[in-house]
């Protein structure tokens, strides 16, 4: 058996219902026949709100007929998907091999719309609020969430999500960019009937349930927390009042041999985005991004980011380790803060870098994300980005994984 069934979520007195299924089948007929049989039977024979489909490569040459074969035996009233380079379901993951990947929901009081959204249709940056509003059909005052899966080649992606956060400041944003594209006919997303080439495919939920964010970025800080003193564009010219490369050169003359390696081959900086945190910051307050590059004669730092004067920064390193604890610590303080309140579904968005590549074995993130929170329906894929907040912007990253987490919205 090649198939694994993964958990209908139904808490008692809860409206919600989750089922996940994943089929490791080489034949995209058998893939379908099995995961769908799972699914049907977690959802205990009814029709979903919300079905999200992940698919690989593998199934490339019958991504129309599944689409057409979910729409035909699911009924669901909304679907999304796209193909991955890996795929998530039923708190198992599957890398570099087959797999098929769906996740439905059925969600009583949540007003659900899909639509794609190109390059072309964004509103410019002098718009207003409702100019967004009326592009995503939905307005603020609902307080919508929003799961989002775009293309890799959509080239304002940046400026979509900038929008979203400036239209929807209260929204969650969760997702990932479409992966598994050994050719470009390899790459798809799914919206509804549809197969989609380009752009992006947002679902906004709004009504009767909470969705939380989490986003594990894989790394842990080294040396003290500084202050951008003087800086231009993504140039880091100065710390504290010191050239960037002396305090670097400082942190690395007092690090353990086992950070000095880590140093030269995965160094990253940490930035504060948002100046209201608690202070000192904490494991996931920190932006992550990438160190390009050395000006020697200048002493400064070129970074994967913009940069601004007064900006807190940490320099951060990332290995398989520093990855697990970061998930663990994240999932952790989460579960403390939440307990009593049941999870009924979840979305994973991991980027391709993770999984057995990172840490050797199968199954890792989703593993700890069950140990935590128990047998829940999650379904996702394996990204080139991942999309999630860092304190109250939304980005997308590299070597995250970002979770999307359903509950029921408390009773007032």
């Amino acid at each position: 058996m090649q198939e694994t069934l993964g958990p209908s979520r139904y808490i008692k007195g809860f409206a919600m219902i989750w089922a996940s299924a994943i089929s490791k089948e080489i034949e995209s007929n058998d893939a379908l026949d099995e995961a769908i049989k799972k699914l049907q039977k977690g959802l205990q024979g009814k029709t979903p709100d919300a079905l999200f489909v992940f698919v690989s490569p593998h199934h490339s040459d019958a991504y129309d007929f599944i689409l057409e074969h979910l729409n035909r035996e699911i009924k669901a009233k909304h679907l999304i998907g796209c193909s991955g380079g890996g795929v998530i379901g039923a708190g198992k993951e599957v890398e570099d091999n087959p797999g098929l990947s769906l996740t439905a929901a059925i969600l009583p009081g949540v007003k659900i719309q899909t639509l794609n959204i190109s390059d072309a249709d964004l509103p410019d940056a002098d718009s207003s609020p409702t100019a967004w509003e009326s592009l995503l059909q939905v307005k603020a005052s609902e307080n919508p969430h929003f799961v989002l899966l775009l293309s890799p080649f959509m080239g304002k992606s940046d400026d979509l999500l900038a929008g979203l956060d400036y239209a929807f400041p209260h929204a969650h944003k969760i997702g990932g960019i479409a992966s598994g594209l050994r050719n470009i006919g390899e790459r798809t997303m799914f919206l509804d009937g549809q197969r989609v080439s380009d752009g992006a495919v947002v679902m906004s939920l709004s009504g009767d349930f909470r969705l939380d964010t989490l986003v594990a970025q894989g790394c842990r800080g080294v040396g003290g927390v500084y202050t951008i003193t003087e800086c231009e564009g993504n140039m880091l010219i100065e710390l504290d009042g010191k050239p960037a490369l002396k305090v670097l050169t400082e942190i690395y003359e007092t690090a353990s041999a086992e950070d000095r390696l880590l140093m030269n081959r995965a160094l990253f900086v940490g930035l504060i985005t948002d100046p209201m945190i608690p202070w000192p910051p904490q494991h996931g307050d920190y932006l992550i991004r990438n160190v390009l590059g050395t000006d020697i004669a200048k002493r400064s730092l070129a970074v994967g980011a913009d940069l601004r004067q007064g900006q807190a920064l940490r320099f951060h390193l990332r290995d398989s380790e520093a990855a697990a604890q970061d998930l663990k610590s994240i999932l952790q303080r989460h579960h403390d803060d939440s307990v009593g309140q049941d999870v009924a579904g979840a979305l994973l968005f991991s980027c391709l870098g993770r999984g057995e590549a990172m840490y050797g074995l199968a199954n890792h993130d989703s593993s700890l994300f069950m140990e935590h929170f128990g047998d829940v329906a999650m379904g996702g894929f394996f990204c080139n980005g991942e999309i999630g907040p860092v304190g109250t912007n939304t980005y997308i990253h590299g070597f995250t994984s970002s979770f999307g987490i359903f509950r029921e919205k408390p009773a007032s």
